[in-house]
């Protein structure tokens, strides 16, 4: 299909490593071989520092929605006021 604009090509990145760490070739084969490596021990500690998740509030308001009809309600209030002010009601 012919194009009235040309559309450019995107460009290729060839990323070549400078530095071999046998160390952490060593382990990611290790945790291939073996699963994903951690201990139970390691689980449990990362367990213990985790954050805890945040509770949302179910349904139509939560979060960002409630705010903005919070501010919805702010600004209707400010315009009913200053139309009440100015005796355009």
């Amino acid at each position: 299909m012919p194009s009235f604009f040309k559309l450019h090509k995107n460009k290729k990145f060839g990323y070549t490593p400078r530095y071999y760490d046998e160390r952490k070739e060593r382990l990611e084969n290790l945790k291939k071989q073996y699963g994903d490596g951690e201990t139970t021990v390691e689980q449990r500690m990362r367990g213990k520092f985790k954050r805890p998740s945040k509770t949302t509030m179910p349904g139509l308001f939560s979060g960002a929605t409630l705010r903005t009809f919070i501010i919805l309600g702010i600004l209707v209030l400010a315009v009913y006021y200053l139309l009440k002010k100015y005796r355009f009601i």
